[in-house]
């Protein structure tokens, strides 16, 4: 990174003809000179959901982190917004099991005396296990956002209200009704506590202290993030806007492009902008700046000005040591681009796509297989018939084909004189082979030839080999069933309008799946109709087929985390409660061994296991 100098502590990989030599991983070393030791993982922490998603690549994680504290001098947690806690204590990354799937607050007096708050309310850490805290607000009311407390039974835990912890229970204060939720709370002193809240939508909010005895209203001043070195230093972000206090007056408005606001000890304050430049206001003394923080920096920690931890997308942070920063996690990553596919031949023989990158897996370990330089820049779709006969759809309008011992590219004719893109692949065995090509071409492999197959609608995206001779193909135009040697258009809702389809699988001829938008459709057994099973107003981002009919169903909202519904041909119309998983989940697989592998943003390759 040009702007600031940044030690990437990255696996060198051999397979991808690179001179390797000794590399540091995180603060691990070992020898990656090898085929072997492609497959070599350092000894880092296995970091898994409270709804039981467990990383696999990168690691330890790849959750997004939104908050830090330091518990003691070399006693770092950093918390996920998808419930990842890592620890970071004694030179050593741990973790420690999530209470709940979203995180988005944390504070604690000691290493046995931690709180952490989210959508689900608040939790306490007693050093062995995760108690969640009684709350006397409604359902509504649970959701925290911010945590800051004097002592450890003088805590203030704030969200759509404004609860005190005093060591063992929750209660309300006497306090005024807020118009939204808070977001923020920071303290000087017991009696001095600060708290700022906004109303989505309107941007408006408030400034609130605490005297000791009552709310105060201090001004009308949205505010996301409050920090402060005093009760007459204080600084409050809300809406990119930094704001000074210096006392219950009106704040004076420092910045207009502010990002974030953090704590550096107790002797200063720090902000990142919107140029990754950050800026230490100290009690006393000048405002200075440090060098641009790494780009995937979102939010920081500091407990001096030389000790300072940036963290956020990705599962990434880095440590400012008043001189460079250094990146620490991910510690083990083969590639950072995008995880778009997941899937495979057995539970042991996975592949995965992440950019131009092909991963291959054998369930717990991942090594490049294919890097971008040999596939054109890109890999549109892979589909692995057996763990010796793999086919990878490349950028460069060419298929890559693995034998068990090496690859090989194929050209399959015929094509104009422009390289149409390919785009999707599909089949049910090494004579049966379906590819998507260009905008309105179907090539079909019969282990002899290629025989180009026009379909009945014009942009398609995906296909799915139901069985011998017989493919489904959904795109912009609608769908497209070829049996037995014809194409033919099934019935579509009549209320369904013109949605694009943007996906289709199935575990067999009477059981097939459809997404378009955040619909879930499913075609009649007479393969005549297509019916709408589900409907959500997130997209319906991919699906992965249950052998036994039905299917695996993910959708995606924003930064959000991800929920999968599990919809059986049993009852097609009850689907079982959603299981979360973290925000930008691409893709599914469900293995033979009932293991869900979810492929997603940062290059998250991910396994949920069934339940026992």
């Amino acid at each position: 990174m040009a702007r600031a100098r940044i030690v990437l502590l990255l696996l060198c990989v051999a397979g991808a003809g690179l001179a390797c030599g000794r590399r540091l991983v995180g603060r691990l070393s070992f020898d990656a000179g090898s085929d072997s030791a492609a497959r070599v993982v350092p000894d880092l922490p296995q970091v898994c959901t409270s709804e039981g998603w467990c990383w696999t690549h990168p690691l330890p994680t790849s959750d997004r982190f939104v908050a830090a504290y330091t518990v003691g001098i070399d006693d770092l947690w950093l918390i996920g917004a998808s419930g990842t806690i890592v620890r970071f204590a004694g030179g050593v990354w741990s973790t420690v099991p999530a209470p709940s799937s979203a995180l988005s607050a944390i504070w604690a007096s000691a290493a046995n005396d931690v709180l952490v708050g989210g959508p689900a309310g608040p939790y306490h850490w007693d050093g062995a296990a995760w108690t969640q805290v009684p709350s006397p607000a409604s359902p509504g009311g649970r959701p925290v956002y911010s945590i800051w407390g004097c002592a450890p039974n003088d805590v203030w835990v704030v969200g759509a209200l404004a609860l005190h912890w005093d060591g063992s229970q929750l209660t309300y204060p006497t306090q005024p009704i807020l118009p939204g939720y808070l977001r923020a709370v920071w303290g000087s002193a017991c009696n001095n506590v600060w708290a700022g809240a906004l109303i989505d939508g309107s941007g408006a909010g408030r400034m609130m202290r605490w005297d000791g005895n009552n709310w105060l209203d201090i001004a009308s001043q949205p505010a996301e993030r409050i920090a402060g070195t005093g009760p007459d230093d204080i600084w409050s972000l809300g809406q990119g806007q930094l704001f000074h206090w210096t006392g219950p007056g009106a704040g004076t408005l420092r910045d207009s492009r502010t990002l974030n606001l953090f704590a550096i000890g107790t002797d200063a304050v720090g902000t990142i902008d919107d140029r990754q430049v950050i800026s230490i206001f100290p009690r006393s003394g000048a405002t200075s700046s440090l060098a641009p923080a790494p780009d995937e920096v979102t939010a920081l920690w500091g407990r001096a000005a030389n000790d300072i931890w940036g963290f956020g997308a990705l599962g990434f942070a880095a440590h400012w040591n008043g001189t460079d920063w250094t990146a620490e996690l991910p510690g083990w990553a083969l590639t950072h681009d995008n995880a778009v596919k997941v899937t495979g031949s057995s539970p042991t023989d996975l592949w995965a796509v992440a950019g131009g990158t092909l991963l291959h897996g054998d369930g717990s370990t991942w090594q490049t297989a294919l890097t971008p330089q040999e596939v054109g820049g890109t890999i549109h779709d892979v589909w692995a018939a057996a763990p010796d006969d793999v086919w990878v759809l490349g950028g460069d309008a060419l298929i890559h084909r693995w034998n068990g011992a090496a690859w090989r590219t194929e050209d399959p004719p015929p094509r104009g004189m422009t390289t149409p893109e390919m785009r999707a692949i599909s089949g049910t065995g090494p004579d049966d082979v379906w590819i998507l090509r260009g905008t309105n071409s179907v090539l079909h492999w019969d282990g002899r030839s290629w025989i180009s197959r026009q379909p009945d609608i014009d942009r398609p995206v995906d296909i799915w080999a139901a069985g011998p001779d017989e493919a489904w193909v959904v795109g912009d135009d609608g769908v497209s069933h070829w049996d037995n040697g014809f194409w033919y258009r099934p019935r579509l809702p009549a209320t369904f309008g013109s949605t694009p389809f943007t996906a289709v699988n199935g575990s067999g001829p009477a059981d097939v799946w459809m997404l378009a938008a955040g619909y879930v459709l499913k075609v009649s057994d007479d393969q005549q109709d297509v019916s709408v099973v589900m409907s959500s107003d997130w997209r319906a981002a991919a699906l992965a087929p249950i052998a036994t009919g039905g299917v695996w169903v993910v959708f995606q909202a924003g930064t959000e985390a991800s929920r999968l519904y599990r919809i059986t041909n049993t009852d097609p119309g009850t689907f079982g409660t959603a299981v979360i998983g973290p925000a930008g989940l691409n893709d599914l697989w469900l293995a033979s061994d009932a293991t869900l592998w979810a492929a997603g943003d940062g290059g998250a390759l991910i396994r949920k296991r069934p339940s026992p």
